[in-house]
């Protein structure tokens, strides 16, 4: 009788000590999960309402460094598909001096002047962005789509 008093209470402590731990974890989650949501929607949403989450971001003051720069340079692709090519320049050129690393920013930024018809801009940083190392996940897309690109535009 004793030996099951003592199994159970074992049992019932560990079954606590299990639901604590789990109400911790889903809570750390939920917290982590506020924290970065609205960087998520930067990502996972198109267009304008990208753009907007992007910019909450942004100004949130909650990323630095390298986050901060993709972040930018995810606005940056999202004005670019609207034609806001300009803005598109801007955030490029702001996610390239934050993270001189980011590969794609620099075939990004290329494409954008390419819109505008500035095409020794284009080609300028389609070369840039070739001699960048890949570091990212983007980078070789950029050094294959900044390659292409210098292909056709090599008569102009």
């Amino acid at each position: 009788m004793r030996g099951t008093i003592a199994k159970r209470t074992t049992l019932s402590l560990i079954g606590l000590l299990g639901l604590l731990g789990l109400t911790a974890a889903a809570a750390i989650a939920l917290a982590f999960g506020r924290t970065d949501d609205v960087a998520a929607r930067c990502f996972k949403e198109q267009g304008d309402t990208a753009i907007a989450a992007c910019t909450r971001a942004i100004h949130s003051g909650r990323f630095r460094g390298a986050e901060l720069a993709t972040i930018y340079d995810n606005r940056a692709i999202e004005l670019r598909q609207l034609g806001d090519y300009d803005r598109a320049i801007a955030d490029y050129s702001e996610a390239i001096r934050i993270d001189a690393a980011l590969t794609g920013a620099y075939t990004g930024r290329g494409l954008a002047y390419e819109g505008k018809d500035e095409i020794e801009r284009a080609k300028s940083d389609y070369q840039k962005a070739l001699a960048v190392a890949p570091k990212y996940d983007d980078g070789a897309w950029a050094h294959d789509t900044a390659r292409q690109r210098l292909g056709v535009l090599a008569g102009k």
